[in-house]
């Protein structure tokens, strides 16, 4: 900031011996030589933070956006309204990016504008109740987005091929596995912190996580509903390949380069029960989503 202004005044005391005759627009020759120098400034600075940003940006589309909001009304509430109509715009990119599908807008606005002209203040059990339906319409909507949809499709295909080998061995809940390597032992229980060997796959074969060259330790009430269930099945030393559907894994909403609904693949190998005298587990992938 104190640059910024070092170089106003430095281009104020230059261009003040330049005269102040007005020209046809209104302004003085000296506020047009420093609207240009200003100009040149600040568009050096944001075309490299811009360029910072994002190598792909399309800087027209950038600079609409800017005159949008550097020529508009500067009364305090046009712009409290702008600042919320920021946030707005923010909520709406969320949505889509989180359901796949854009949010209906002209529906929202119309709830939005009946909302705010209410004179009476909603009452704090009223906003809670609201806020309650949120979490189970959000997921009703991840639930309708086409990739949610093809991929629950495509999951169920590959859950059905199984069903022919033998070797695959379905439980209750939906998840299917394949014992590699039998342990020894009891098996682990829920209030367990597993050491685990595994990778992780896509229904494609392709590979979005493993556990490197140590094994991880799985807190087995922090980790997605089909892998805690898997662990466990297992006993110290044993190793499978257990394959998860998406309502077991992440569901609607993914993680991480999950998408919504994908099916998941996971070769598990048990090394132990971790010593409570150990750090915690550190969360890796098979670790439930944050809401």
């Amino acid at each position: 900031m104190k640059k910024i202004l070092a170089i106003a005044a430095a281009g104020l005391m230059t261009v003040g011996f330049m005269g102040c005759n007005s020209n046809a627009g209104g302004h003085s020759e000296a506020m047009d030589s420093l609207s240009m120098a200003f100009g040149d400034l600040y568009g050096a600075g944001m075309g490299q933070q811009l360029r910072g940003m994002d190598s792909t940006i399309n800087m027209e589309q950038a600079l609409k956006g800017m005159e949008y909001i550097a020529n508009a009304d500067t009364s305090k509430n046009f712009m409290a309204g702008l600042q919320m109509g920021m946030q707005i715009a923010q909520l709406y990119a969320g949505i889509e990016q989180q359901c796949g599908m854009p949010i209906n807008k002209s529906l929202f606005m119309k709830h939005l504008r009946e909302a705010i002209m209410k004179t009476t203040p909603m009452a704090q059990e009223d906003m809670m109740a609201l806020q309650s339906k949120i979490e189970p319409l959000l997921n009703k909507a991840m639930e309708q987005s086409p990739k949610a949809i093809a991929n629950k499709k495509a999951g169920e295909e590959y859950m059905s091929k199984l069903k022919s080998d033998k070797n695959y061995t379905f439980t209750k809940s939906g998840i299917a596995y394949k014992v590699i390597k039998g342990g020894e032992g009891k098996n682990f229980s829920d209030s367990d912190i597993v050491k685990v060997n595994y990778v992780g796959r896509h229904i494609n074969g392709e590979e979005f996580d493993k556990s490197g060259e140590n094994p991880v330790p799985f807190n087995l009430k922090q980790v997605i509903p089909g892998f805690a269930e898997m662990i466990q099945l297992m006993k110290p030393g044993s190793k499978v390949t257990v394959v998860i559907p998406g309502e077991l894994a992440y569901g609607p909403q993914g993680n991480r380069g999950i998408e919504p609904n994908e099916t998941l693949i996971f070769d598990i190998e048990t090394v132990g029960v971790q010593d409570p005298k150990e750090q915690p587990a550190r969360p890796k992938m098979p670790t439930r989503p944050i809401k």
